[in-house]
């Protein structure tokens, strides 16, 4: 939960932050949910056991955030009332490459 209270710096800027007077940005990131096309055919051909080896085998130098990274992140940002009229503009903006 976030602290009503809570103060510091526009993490966009650098502004000082007035207590309730600034705005929170949340960005998840998470995996596509939706389920590729798969037919009963598909489903008997594949060996379960040799997939689960091979994604065992994958996912075994990964770091406990590597994997997580790979099913959801979620980053919370504290911003002032100017930066969040940008951020409602453009909020991809610097995400882009060549920016």
């Amino acid at each position: 939960m976030i602290d009503a209270m809570a103060s510091g710096v526009c993490e966009l800027c650098g502004r000082e932050l007035v207590p309730a007077g600034h705005y929170v940005v949340r960005i998840d990131v998470f995996a596509d949910p939706a389920m590729p096309g798969t037919s009963t055919q598909d489903l008997q051909s594949i060996d379960f056991d040799a997939a689960l080896d091979k994604l065992l085998d994958e996912m075994k130098d990964m770091t406990l955030d590597e994997l997580q990274d790979q099913v959801h992140r979620r980053f919370e940002y504290r911003i002032c009332p100017k930066c969040q009229q940008w951020f409602l503009r453009d909020p991809l903006r610097g995400m882009r490459s060549g920016d």
